[in-house]
């Protein structure tokens, strides 16, 4: 996959975490062609640990997109931080396994999108 390809991924995911009525639909059309499993763990393991303080704000600062440069920069950069540090990994996979729990709703609405294209 090419970084453009990441970073559309990302960008299309990230509309859960913006604040804003989430359109699923939308969300599922701009994945669709990439594999279910890839786009899953995208959506966990990269996007929500990236722009999940987002949905945690009093007044969230980002409510009608995520800058994709900033989110791909963002992500990779987590990546490499991953790749170097052990704790970086244990930290992130503790965060990853809360995420998973904590918006099993919105990757259960995206993946019945799918299901319907």
């Amino acid at each position: 996959m090419t970084r453009e390809e990441r970073i559309h991924l990302w960008s299309a995911l990230s509309e859960v975490f913006v604040d804003n009525d989430v359109d699923y639909t939308f969300i599922a059309r701009q994945v669709a062609g990439f594999d279910r499993a890839m786009v899953q763990a995208a959506f966990f393991e990269d996007v929500a640990p990236a722009c999940y303080s987002n949905l945690l704000a009093p007044i969230p600062p980002i409510w009608t997109g995520f800058d994709s440069a900033w989110l791909g920069e963002t992500i990779e950069r987590a990546r490499v931080a991953r790749q170097h540090s052990s704790l970086r990994r244990l930290r992130d996979r503790l965060f990853i396994v809360y995420l998973r729990r904590a918006l099993k709703a919105d990757w259960a609405k995206i993946a019945q999108e799918l299901d319907r294209l």
